[in-house]
């Protein structure tokens, strides 16, 4: 996950709104209060939006107020200002989504964060990924933006000609399932997917992902095929990690799933038959699996997948 995918989802928590109060604005951060004027609030949000665009990525928290500290400071968070109504301003962010910022954003979440439980004063959190494609510039004013540090500042001519001959990249995340239970050599055994999926516009070359093995886990010795294939190579690394890698025939295509190789999960808990001492119900632990991905063109990035807790039965 993305570090300003990563903010929006922590930040869809009041606390954890309240909690930047203190806190300096940054890349992936920007706060605004919503104008009293919808045209005002336009040009603010088209402002931001291209920025995150062309930028990293980033949030936008309505409802916030920040002030500049020091010339040459980021600006501090200072206070909460809530919306009257953050479900109608949810609303209406999202209706101008499509009309602020040329071309077209894609990928845009919102989310309404009340200011209390049944208030319908609140806070509204804008997720703007960034893009792949050509810049985004405001329709408002006709400006290319660029988020670079704390700062949103008009692109120099030598950035926007940069961007414009920019390639698509892949977006890699985390892919990992349950797909079966089965009984290996007298135990049960939940039987795990592993693989790397690619949501972004461009094929994925010499991927990668590695990580540290959890308890009760295990590489399946019989690959993804059940004949000890794999579809990425084992590669040799720390002790403590396991790692598949990819060259350059190695290609995960856009929208696809590359699925590496199964994993074995065994039992935690277990109750046994006291009157007969067999395993009589046993039950598959949650499990976390945190890795990291890294392709050609795509910078390592930290993922995780959950698996819940599963019971087996004899």
């Amino acid at each position: 996950m993305t570090p300003d995918a990563e903010l929006f989802q922590r930040l869809q928590d009041r606390a954890e709104i309240h909690a930047l109060i203190g806190q300096t604005e940054n890349l992936h951060l920007d706060c605004k209060t919503w104008p009293a004027k919808d045209e005002d609030g336009q040009r603010i949000l088209a402002k931001a939006f291209a920025g995150f665009a062309n930028g990293d990525g980033g949030v936008v928290v309505v409802g916030l107020e920040s002030k500049l500290a020091q010339k040459s400071d980021p600006d501090v968070i200072t206070g909460e200002q809530p919306v009257t109504d953050a479900v109608a301003v949810k609303a209406r962010i999202e209706s101008l989504v499509g009309e602020l910022v040329e071309p077209p954003l894609r990928g845009v979440r919102v989310a309404a964060v009340p200011e209390q439980a049944g208030s319908k004063a609140g806070f509204v959190v804008v997720h703007v990924p960034r893009s792949d494609g050509y810049p985004a510039r405001s329709r408002k004013d006709g400006h290319f933006y660029i988020r670079v540090a704390s700062g949103t500042f008009r692109m120099e001519y030598f950035q926007i000609a940069d961007m414009f001959g920019k390639r698509h990249r892949p977006d890699l995340s985390l892919f990992l399932e349950a797909s079966s239970i089965e009984i290996r050599q007298g135990r049960p055994v939940r039987v795990l997917t592993l693989g790397i999926e690619n949501k972004g516009r461009a094929a994925a070359k010499f991927p990668s992902i590695r990580f540290k093995m959890p308890a009760n886990l295990a590489v399946d010795p019989f690959g993804i095929d059940g004949n000890h294939g794999l579809n990425l190579p084992r590669r040799p690394t720390e002790p403590e990690w396991t790692m598949f890698g990819g060259g350059a025939d190695h290609l995960i295509y856009p929208g696809t799933v590359l699925k590496i190789t199964r994993m074995e999960q065994y039992l935690g808990r277990r109750s046994n038959n006291p009157a007969t001492g067999t395993l009589e119900v046993g039950f598959f632990l949650e499990l976390t699996l945190i890795a990291k991905l890294a392709a050609d063109e795509f910078p390592e990035i930290e993922d995780s997948r959950t698996i819940p807790e599963g019971e087996w039965r004899r």
